[in-house]
């Protein structure tokens, strides 16, 4: 059975709010950035918002560092990567995320809520 998923991207002024939820797997996580990337480049944005939402286990560690440093490419394209993840159990992992992507030169920060993450993308704007 294929894992499930769903992505969401809406553009506010100066930032693209890209929304996932679905299974918790490294495919989907990859294909939430790929799906993420492409929705900023043709909305001409540079700044992201991340929206975590999948669920499941975590993933472990040598997985989420195999993500991350895939995504990073396009990641390191953005100016600004705000990064919520909403249902982690575990926020240790979601902050070992951002410090491999920060590690490759990202400039991402981790947010506990939607609202403070969208604060600091309009920071960009001034």
């Amino acid at each position: 059975m294929p894992a499930s998923y769903q992505f969401t991207a809406h553009e506010h002024p100066g930032y693209v709010h890209a929304k996932v939820t679905g299974d918790r797997t490294p495919e989907n996580a990859r294909r939430f950035f790929q799906e993420t990337y492409m929705a900023c480049v043709k909305a001409g944005k540079e700044n992201v918002l991340l929206e975590v939402r999948f669920s499941g286990p975590s993933l472990d560690v040598p997985s989420i560092f195999e993500v991350i440093s895939k995504g990073t490419p396009d990641g390191m394209r953005m100016r600004k990567v705000a990064y919520v993840d909403a249902t982690t159990e575990d926020p240790s992992k979601a902050r070992f995320a951002e410090t491999v992507a920060k590690n490759r030169g990202v400039n991402v920060r981790l947010f506990s809520g939607v609202d403070e993450a969208a604060r600091w993308l309009a920071e960009a704007q001034a």
